[in-house]
């Protein structure tokens, strides 16, 4: 079969028609995108901000207005402002306009009305676009938050059937809020402006709004015949309960569950601390007097070590990151007794010992020193000197309360509510109810 061959005059004819057409494509192309660029528009809009000026110092719930001027040559379409934090996140809401103009004079009030922003640095962020091109400008700010103060004072009775939360001003006490069921503790939720009550056989876990007064969420108590919820307490923004099926629980502001731990096989929850991101628990038995210190991780609520304990705790404490302070009574004698816990050794210890009677309630002054009331006494405790100091003498106490920022203390005995000036301990007054006083909390602005 005979093969055939091109042309080499054709073929070279068939090259150069091909790469005629070729270039044609390429100047065509290159027509249309220098025309696309010539059309275009390269140049980025204009900022000058005469307010607020670079490293300006600003404090909480101060209304800022940033001004300035911001031009383009074509078309303004879109600015904003918003302020952020030194990880690049907004703190508050982002301002905005769409001015359509090749001039807009920014002229707007910025409030920093977040209560809960810290101090700190801060930044700026002005933004302006034509549509094609965005311009930054970056302005450092200081800002100094709102200062913490106490704005109420609150304390709880219950009756049987209800449980009445007051309001105490001074020595006079207006009734604020009544709630069905029984109690064993309440808690001030300052962070989101809330007071708690827990219940025990028929009292439900309820937030109460400080303002109107409104329930805003609760958590239903479900025993019937046996106390569900058996033990409370309070840590920075969450309500801490224990219930009666081992379960440890805690919510945020919202009622929505944050942790969740289960006690030991036929114990549940007492005392509990938050300790860097530990959670320690007090852990009884039921049916018997076992105690154990149970620790778990924040994170996830896994167990991570046990230690057994001959004490009914009264209080838990931070020390420093290995140790904490422990503040009970002997399950033999019920006299009083401060222990180390060392957690990386996971033992106890007894660095010194106090005088031989119950402790009826703890209070934490600072780091390692504790008000305890004991026998009719007052007395300073100081874990980081191992001594014991009398503080006030003659003073029966069932609760004892301590308010650093006013350095007030509150005494409770029955139904009568003594406030003490910490420092001087002179009295600066006192209040009887018509019941007696189960708790009392503090509620601050923030």
């Amino acid at each position: 079969m005979m093969q055939k061959y091109l042309n080499p005059k054709k073929n070279l004819t068939l090259y150069l028609v091909m790469f005629k057409y070729f270039s044609l494509i390429v100047l065509l192309t290159s027509v249309f995108i220098f025309s696309c660029k010539k059309d275009g528009d390269d140049i980025s809009p204009s900022i000058s901000i005469s307010s607020p000026f670079n490293n300006q110092q600003l404090n909480g719930f101060d209304t800022l207005i940033v001004r300035g001027t911001i031009t383009d040559n074509k078309n303004i379409k879109y600015v904003s402002v918003v302020l952020r934090n030194q990880n690049n996140i907004n703190v508050l809401p982002i301002v905005s306009f769409e001015p359509n103009s090749p001039s807009f004079n920014l002229n707007t009030a910025y409030f920093f009305n977040d209560i809960h922003m810290p101090s700190g640095e801060y930044h700026f962020k002005i933004s302006a676009s034509d549509g094609e091109n965005i311009t930054n400008k970056f302005i450092t700010i200081y800002y100094g938050e709102v200062a913490k103060e106490r704005t109420g004072v609150f304390f709880y009775d219950n009756n049987g059937s209800s449980t009445s939360i007051y309001s105490l001003t001074g020595t006079n006490a207006t009734l604020f809020k009544t709630l069905p069921g029984d109690f064993i503790g309440g808690a001030a939720n300052s962070f989101n402006q809330q007071l708690l009550s827990v219940g025990s056989l028929s009292g439900n876990l309820t937030a109460v709004d400080v303002t109107f007064g409104d329930v805003l969420w609760e958590i239903n108590n479900s025993s019937s015949s046996t106390p569900f919820f058996m033990h409370t307490f309070f840590n920075s923004k969450e309500i801490y309960v224990s219930l009666r099926n081992g379960e440890i629980r805690a919510y945020d502001g919202n009622g929505n569950p944050k942790f969740l731990a289960q006690a030991q096989p036929s114990f549940y929850g007492e005392e509990g601390l938050i300790h860097t991101n530990l959670f320690f628990s007090e852990q009884k038995a039921i049916g018997n007097n076992d105690r154990r210190l149970v620790l778990y991780w924040t994170a996830s609520g896994a167990l991570v070590q046990q230690i057994t304990l001959f004490e009914d705790v009264l209080g838990l404490y931070s020390l420093n990151t290995n140790k904490i302070v422990l503040l009970a009574n002997d399950k033999s004698t019920g006299n009083a007794k401060i222990q180390i816990y060392d957690i990386q050794a996971n033992a106890k210890s007894t660095p010194f010992s106090l005088a031989a009677s119950p402790i009826d309630d703890v209070e934490e002054i600072s780091s390692g020193v504790y008000l305890i009331a004991q026998n009719g006494n007052l007395v300073l405790v100081n874990a980081n000197s191992f001594s014991t100091l009398p503080y006030l003498s003659g003073v029966n106490a069932t609760k004892i309360k301590y308010e650093v920022f006013a350095n007030e203390l509150y005494v409770i005995n029955g139904n009568t509510i003594t406030v003490y000036d910490f420092s001087s301990k002179t009295i600066k007054g006192t209040y009887s109810h018509t019941s007696t006083v189960l708790d009392l909390v503090f509620l601050f602005n923030k």
